[in-house]
């Protein structure tokens, strides 16, 4: 593990409440917000009812987040870097859902089958690790794994403060949605992970909500990854060798608080997932905040919400210093991925330039689970023409966490954290 001291979020602890975004006069919604395939169901000149579904997958779906006209379908950059098809809603016409009041549903009459396809219909999806189909990662559970549900009530990340804000300030939708999701999965157990320097508060009404085991686990945020898959189940065997939970693994259900509250919000309250908990931050800023915002909100628009920039911005960085993206459009919108933007001045924006490995040595001292990240470089670079020692190093990808140390050691910048990721999902194809 190493010190994070270099990357915590300068505003833990100055955020007390979150504000609601101005509603924009046009959004840029993406067809495609997590891995699946999603078929549009929308065309140019279409009007459109807020939260009607304008794209439908097997297990997935995205909602216009406004009500309004379709002005175009064009290809427009993502968060991630990758570019796709999103679709331009102006503004008009009534809301269905902003200003109005929810009905709560009672949920614990649903089999898992019925709240499975409510999720998908309303586009929820699991943000823990990548963005992905809640309802498919339920569906595909591999058949060995313990059926453990853990939650993340913290951020991966220590430049933000997003889930650990959702976490906090909503703890009782949060529990809630973390129930459901128990239900939908037929969960043998459900671990609560967090910060242990926060005391968790105790669960509302949590005998009707969680009639399976239940374990509380801290972990010290203050070293870097903590917040993994990886990193909590092995927390968790540390403070229980009894079952289910000393059965943990990477095979089981791993959510975060914003995926627990949107799971809330879709099943509780009948809402697509249409808006997002942005932590909006950094020095080129006149203010920072914790901003609630319509998908589809340009990153523009949301530093104009933060009153402007008081100096240029030489970086934008999507999700974290650490585990995030580097963008440079302010006409990138939010999708169902984001959770911070940092805008960045020159003094704090490192070089982007790659040189070749200098065979330094630190993204080796410095994995945490003691992998060759140069190593893994140099396989993908060989591809099928590398060596046999070579190709046996590509075969341990499987065990990079992701948490992009390597990344951040390596002084010819080189993509190490990117390339294990492709390497590990090459190896789980085949």
């Amino acid at each position: 593990m190493a010190s994070v001291s270099d990357f915590v979020s300068e505003d833990t602890g100055l955020i007390s409440h979150a504000v609601s975004g101005f509603v924009p006069r046009s959004v840029l919604v993406p067809f495609k917000q997590d891995e699946c395939s999603l078929q549009p169901l929308v065309q140019v000149g279409e009007s459109v009812r807020e939260g009607q579904t304008i794209a439908q997958g097997k297990t997935s779906s995205v909602q216009a987040t406004i009500p309004g006209v379709v002005e175009a379908i064009s290809i427009v950059q993502y968060p991630d870097g990758k570019q796709g098809k999103a679709a331009k809603i102006n503004l008009g016409g009534s809301f269905s859902f902003l200003g109005k009041r929810k009905a709560r549903i009672d949920w614990k009459t649903f089999t898992p089958s019925t709240i499975l396809t409510l999720l998908t219909e309303k586009g929820v999806v699991n943000t823990f690790d990548h963005c992905v189909s809640l309802a498919g990662q339920i569906h595909n559970l591999h058949t060995k794994s313990a059926r453990i549900l853990a939650v993340r009530l913290f951020d991966d990340d220590p430049s933000r403060v997003t889930e650990k804000f959702i976490a906090e300030h909503y703890w009782r939708e949060v529990a809630e949605g973390i129930s459901i999701v128990a239900k939908a999965m037929d969960a043998s157990g459900v671990v609560f992970c967090y910060d242990s320097e926060k005391k968790l508060e105790p669960i509302p009404q949590a005998d009707s909500l969680f009639p399976m085991p239940q374990l509380s686990c801290s972990v010290n945020v203050e070293k870097y990854p903590a917040g993994f898959s990886h990193e909590i189940a092995a927390a968790v065997k540390k403070v229980s060798e009894s079952a289910p939970f000393n059965k943990i693994g990477n095979r089981d259900l791993y959510i975060d608080s914003m995926t627990a509250l949107a799971v809330y919000n879709a099943i509780v309250c009948s809402v697509p997932l249409m808006e997002r908990y942005v932590h909006v931050t950094g020095d080129c800023l006149n203010a920072i905040s914790i901003m609630k915002v319509k998908i589809g909100t340009t990153l523009g628009d949301l530093a104009k919400q933060c009153g402007g920039f008081k100096r240029p911005v030489a970086k934008i960085v999507i999700n974290g210093l650490v585990t995030g993206f580097s963008v440079s459009s302010l006409s990138i919108p939010v999708t169902k991925m984001v959770k911070s933007v940092a805008f960045l001045p020159a003094k704090k924006a490192c070089r982007q330039y790659t040189e070749q490995c200098i065979r330094c040595g630190d993204c080796r001292k410095i994995c945490p689970v003691g992998l060759y990240p140069d190593m893994l470089y140099r396989s993908f670079l060989h591809g099928k023409n590398g060596t046999e020692l070579e190709k046996q190093y590509a075969a341990t990808s499987i065990l990079c966490t992701g948490c992009g140390l390597c990344d951040a050691v390596c002084p010819s910048r080189l993509p190490l954290n990117e390339t294990a990721v492709l390497l590990k999902g090459r190896n789980d194809e085949e």
